[in-house]
């Protein structure tokens, strides 16, 4: 193993974005073996299995293995399947790909999520992971090792009355004009940052194309006037509802700039479990964002996934906008093959200070584990790569890899440790 390597291999970890439920949210839904299928279960699904196979109670655990097993064979070739017989190897001793195998290492996972220092055990010791952002529409984490980010797309997202009184309840006011309901909006934004939320994050890449006009108050509040005139059973369509979205997109990025918030943005791949492909990727590609970024330069946008599979455009992006920043969140698992070219062009494009190199993007920390152990040798593979070219002398890619893996994260979302 080189120098770099296992530099690289000790680092302290800020893991800056996941969807890891806490440890007390675990053990309330007693999550077993079948709870941590997440980004394999696009993969399953997409090789035949029908969509919730496995997280229907009312099969056996029995059928849901043999279930299971059946797609497995038909998928264990992707990176997400590495990923999971990765984490179930290292941290159950798990190598028996059988039914009754499956159905044993099910009680240990059981144990596990009963265990109130198997998430210490599993993200600080074997992980090295000093703290993780997580998004899973609550500030109230209780658990030391999380900070809070949260999805705005519900304030944005409006279609009826239901959705409107659903941000009043949240905020604890009452919206009976548009103005009303921006003044909600700002008191949910501030009441978040002083609970401890380090980012807001905009996720509407999924439901409809990150491309935003500029479109007036007046514009904005007559759709609004016209949600507030329904009962909570009728609605607008999207396509009605547009110019309300894009004044609320504008709203939240700017009220972000004024609490110092950045704004993390999804761009580029859909998980197809969550999107049930329900959206065209053309709509998630970064450089339909080029409008905000040129008007918002106070603002300090984090895209997210490296805009695979339109990373060649994102690249240039954050070579020419100050106010961009990259993250690889999800990327290595996406593909490692693509995660290590973009790297190398990173380094050659992008100033060190406006990447950031890790968030497991799971909801199990045992996903973010293997997750983590694959991104540590990718990067250490990239870096020791550009030091035999010649590219990069030892003490700058190890200086590289702080950079990402740590510094970064502490003075972009002002961390105090």
């Amino acid at each position: 193993m080189s120098s770099i390597h296992e530099y690289v291999n000790q680092l302290r970890i800020i893991d800056g974005h996941e969807h890891l439920a806490t440890p007390q949210i675990r053990k309330k839904e007693n999550q077993d073996f079948f709870s941590l299928m997440h980004y394999l279960d696009s993969d399953l699904v997409t090789a035949g299995m029908e969509r919730g196979a496995l997280g229907n109670k009312k099969s056996s655990d029995e059928e849901r293995a043999a279930t299971f097993l059946k797609y497995w064979e038909r998928t264990n070739n992707t990176t997400y399947a590495r990923m999971f017989g990765s984490a179930m190897q290292d941290l159950y001793g798990f190598n028996d790909w059988s039914v009754k195998g499956i159905l044993d290492v099910n009680e240990k996972v059981k144990a596990a999520t009963h265990d109130p220092d198997w998430y210490n055990e599993v993200l600080f010791k074997k992980s090295g992971i000093d703290l993780a952002f997580t998004l899973i529409q609550t500030t109230k984490l209780e658990y030391d090792l999380f900070r809070p980010i949260m999805f705005m797309d519900f304030t944005f997202r409006l279609r009826n009355r239901k959705d409107i009184h659903d941000v009043e309840q949240g905020a604890g006011m009452n919206a009976h004009t548009f103005q009303g309901y921006l003044d909600a909006v700002d008191a949910l934004l501030h009441r978040y940052k002083q609970e401890g939320m380090v980012a807001t994050k905009l996720g509407h890449a999924y439901w409809r194309s990150l491309a935003s006009s500029k479109p007036t108050f007046h514009e904005a509040e007559s759709v609004f006037n016209r949600l507030l005139g329904c009962t909570l059973a009728e609605g607008l369509s999207q396509l009605e509802t547009v110019s309300l979205q894009d004044y609320l997109i504008h709203f939240i990025i700017q009220r972000s700039i004024a609490y110092e918030l950045p704004i993390q943005i999804h761009t580029g791949h859909h998980e197809t479990s969550v999107s049930s492909n329900g959206n065209l990727i053309p709509n998630s590609n970064a450089a339909l964002l080029l409008p905000l970024l040129a008007e918002y330069e106070d603002a300090k946008f984090v895209l997210l996934h490296c805009g695979f599979p339109y990373h060649d455009a994102y690249l240039s992006m954050a070579k020419n906008y100050p106010n961009v920043y990259t993250d690889f969140t999800w990327t290595y698992i996406i593909s490692p093959t693509a995660a290590k070219g973009i790297l190398h062009q990173m380094i050659e494009m992008v100033p060190q200070t406006k990447i950031q190199g890790f968030g497991g993007d799971y909801n199990h920390v045992e996903g973010t584990y293997a997750h983590l152990k694959l991104a540590r040798g990718i990067v250490a593979d990239t870096l020791a790569e550009k030091i035999a070219e010649g590219a990069m002398k030892e003490k700058d890619a190890m200086r590289f890899a702080d950079r990402i893996f740590r510094e970064n994260l502490i003075e972009l979302y002002q961390l105090d440790l």
